[in-house]
């Protein structure tokens, strides 16, 4: 089988030695303000805040050969006429050798071509609003090297859906031109009705040989991006500026005279401002070599102080990288970009509501401050009404676009809320003024209220929560029943009401306390009356017809695995031990050993089977897809059963690195280093194939399932509760935890295997 990469825990790095990925595997590179992603052959994207309206660089998602273009560096031999990329493509050039190591924050490239060996290493400092590259050039051979880099970056429009409908006017809006006196090329945007008009330059720590600021005259007509025609024999870069419009780009050379075992070290810097002289001194900041170097150094050292607030030990490595490194690294990335933008989506949709606030549900465990910036974000798209939109941009008030009502949008926040209070302590955050969005008044408590009496407020005549557009699950939206009811939230708001009830007796509100044992009591006996419990687990979706989804009458969608864990989770399975039973109809129709199907079997057409087929092809996302996402919550529900084995091998056999061992590289295709939102499941011929990845709620979810449950290493709001749910292979585990300004050291030791009873100290 072959490879492409090895983990380097020493590093907290991925190091991939083949370049030749069968997708882009990426890292994102950023500081909350600059963000970019990058590809292990260089290709990538660079915005600012958010890529919808201020998209710095273009990337292209659908052209052939994909992942094009990026932040290419182009290494020159001036004796042979060779031209070659540390990062492999796009010239393709053979290498000697190749390494790119992706890691928190930085991705590095590492290449060695007839003797002359190039580091390339890019990032973006936790405080500055620059792109870096560091560059350095070694001459391992027995002769000189005479060598020309050159640094390629195409630029956008920053607006890119107006770009897209509309360059044939926008592209006479700007020019570049370098600037000789600052030693860098300019990009000045005048595009008129733009909301961003930022000052932006390119340079370089060295005097230039030679630039580019039009695309046309790098590449030309014949050219491409592995064979620019100004890099060809004979020809030399032009020096010429783009005053008035056109296709821009920025291209900087270098020429580098090495003797045998001389290196030269060399920084590029892209800096961004509001105006010229704030973005002039961020330049002149990071203009050496050395302070370019320093700002990469900055961002290792911002990673690992983040990432060592917590560590763990539990004798298996595949488990302890990603739970140490991998996933709080993923779910920041998450949390920072929710669903936005990677090599699969294209930036066009802001911040999800629901899915950021899950996404800082975990992230207040190592990031309160984070986590509560953008749980204020949201708050702050609230509708008086308790309602939730879509999805929104944090500067701009008005929701991206219209988008039908996902029921469940407001359940979530009670569960960021109570863990971001558990694990600061601040019980005053309840009382924090965040206004709604038509600008009136309320506090967190009252956002959060508002948002489980919407869901409360609209139920069926069942008295379960109606659908209207989809809950989590959004494949129910292929049904078109706004009016059916949904059990999975009917579940989660039991859930949500005891933990809301929770901070309301904690604030002397008996209403509310009142108003939640209603809730749950109501909706206890609802959910286990014989029109959702099906005998051994529970239905998912009552249809208005009076069908329903997840039934053993069912011929397709018989069984549902969110209702089961659900059920367990909220403790509306308490009842009779019908959780139980359901999470092992679970484990017996819909684990496949690589991670649990949401549904068995699939759906061939919809409704019925003898209907024409519609949404995703079976075994695909939410059609019986093994959707990693809910894959948490099953593994959530084995331990509160006291299933230790059962929830460690849900837990590890979904791993990234498990996944593409099984399947191989080539099959799954994905990065082994982060979670994919799914993979495709056995009833089809792609079985083993990953999905969308980085991207996901289920970074934010597993964090909460191994930290609070396995582990069991849990804040509640009386402070740290360690109650531990272990396998039998794992005899001892280590935790290293900082929690309200304290770091403890816990050892777990589960010498007998009780699984669910186990010794701590």
């Amino acid at each position: 089988m072959k490879t492409y990469g090895h983990f380097h825990d020493a590093t907290s790095s991925y190091v991939i030695t083949s370049p030749e990925t069968p997708r882009p595997w990426i890292n994102y590179l950023g500081n909350r303000s600059l963000h970019a992603f990058v590809s292990q052959n260089a290709g990538g994207l660079l915005w600012h805040q958010e890529p919808y309206s201020r998209r710095i660089t273009r990337y292209h998602y659908t052209a052939a050969p994909g992942d094009r273009p990026g932040f290419y560096l182009y290494i020159r031999d001036r004796k042979t006429g060779d031209v070659w990329n540390p990062h492999f493509a796009p010239s393709c050039t053979a290498l000697d050798r190749f390494e790119c190591r992706h890691r928190p924050g930085v991705t590095e490239f590492a290449a060695m071509k007839n003797g002359v060996e190039v580091c390339y290493a890019l990032g973006i400092p936790p405080e500055d609003d620059v792109l870096l590259g560091h560059v350095t050039v070694r001459n391992t051979g027995a002769s000189p090297a005479d060598l020309q880099l050159v640094s390629y970056l195409e630029f956008g429009l920053l607006e890119f859906m107006r770009e897209a409908l509309g360059w044939c006017y926008l592209k006479n809006q700007f020019g570049l031109r370098y600037d000789p006196a600052l030693g860098a090329i300019r990009y000045d945007y005048h595009v008129f009705e733009a909301p961003f008009s930022p000052a932006m330059l390119i340079g370089c720590s060295e005097k230039l040989s030679g630039w580019e600021c039009s695309r046309e005259a790098f590449i030309g007509k014949s050219g491409s991006y592995a064979s620019p025609c100004a890099l060809r024999p004979g020809i030399s870069l032009s020096n010429s500026d783009l005053p008035l419009g056109g296709h821009a780009c920025a291209v900087q050379g270098v020429d580098v005279h090495l003797a045998p075992g001389a290196e030269k070290r060399i920084g590029f810097t892209f800096a961004l401002a509001d105006d010229w002289p704030a973005a002039e001194a961020l330049f002149r900041t990071y203009r050496s070599a050395g302070a370019v170097a320093g700002g990469i150094a900055s961002i290792d050292a911002f990673w690992q102080q983040r990432l060592g607030r917590t560590t763990v030990s539990t004798g298996d490595a595949v488990v302890d990288r990603m739970v140490n490194t991998w996933i709080p690294y993923n779910c920041e990335v998450a949390l920072d970009l929710a669903r936005i933008i990677s090599t699969d989506h294209m930036g066009t949709d802001g911040l999800r509501y629901r899915d950021t606030t899950q996404d800082a549900m975990a992230v207040a465990n190592f990031d309160p401050e984070f986590a509560l910036q953008r749980m204020r974000q949201v708050f702050a798209q609230q509708t008086p009404d308790g309602g939730g939109c879509f999805a929104f941009f944090p500067d701009d008030p008005r929701p991206t676009r219209d988008a039908p009502h996902r029921c469940d949008n407001t359940v979530w926040q009670i569960y960021t809320i109570h863990n971001l209070i558990a694990e600061t302590g601040d019980v005053a955050l309840l009382q924090e003024e965040i206004p709604f969005r038509d600008g009136s008044p309320g506090t967190v408590y009252d956002h959060i209220l508002r948002g489980l009496k919407h869901i409360q407020d609209r139920r069926g005549p069942r008295g379960l929560p109606t659908l209207f557009h989809c809950d989590w699950n959004d494949g129910l939206a292929l049904f078109g029943d706004e009016q059916a009811e949904s059990v999975m939230l009917g579940m989660q708001m039991v859930y949500a009401c005891t933990l809301f009830k929770d901070l309301a007796q904690r604030g002397n509100r008996p209403a509310d306390v009142a108003w939640c044992d209603g809730v749950i009591a109501e909706l206890t006996a609802i959910l286990n009356s014989d029109v959702v419990w099906d005998g051994r687990w529970y239905r998912r979706l009552l249809l208005s017809n009076g069908k329903t989804l997840g039934s053993s009458a069912n011929a397709q969608g018989r069984i549902y695995l969110n209702t089961q864990s659900w059920a367990v989770i909220s403790g509306v399975g308490d009842f009779e031990n019908r959780g139980r039973i359901a999470m092992e109809a679970a484990a017996e129709l819909l684990d496949s050993d690589c991670g649990l199907r949401i549904l068995a079997p699939p759906f061939k057409g919809i409704p019925e089977p003898t209907d024409p087929p519609l949404g995703s092809n079976p075994g695909i996302g939410e059609n019986g897809g093994i959707f990693s996402h809910a894959n948490t919550w099953a593994i959530i529900a084995e331990c509160l059963l006291g299933n230790g084995n059962r929830a460690w091998k849900y837990f590890r056999q979904i791993l990234p690195q498990v996944v593409s061992e099984k399947f191989g590289p080539d099959h799954y295709e994905r990065e082994p280093y982060v979670y994919v939102s799914s993979i495709v499941g056995p009833v089809n011929d792609r079985f083993g194939e990953g999905g969308i990845s980085w991207l996901t709620g289920t970074a934010n979810w597993m964090h909460i399932a191994m930290m609070h449950y396995i582990l069991g290493v849990r804040p509640t709001l009386d402070g740290l509760e360690i109650k531990p749910c272990l396998p039998d292979s794992v005899t001892v585990a280590t935790v290293k935890r900082t929690f309200r300004g304290k770091t403890y050291q816990i050892e777990l030791r589960n010498r007998e295997g009780r699984q669910s009873c186990v010794c701590a100290s």
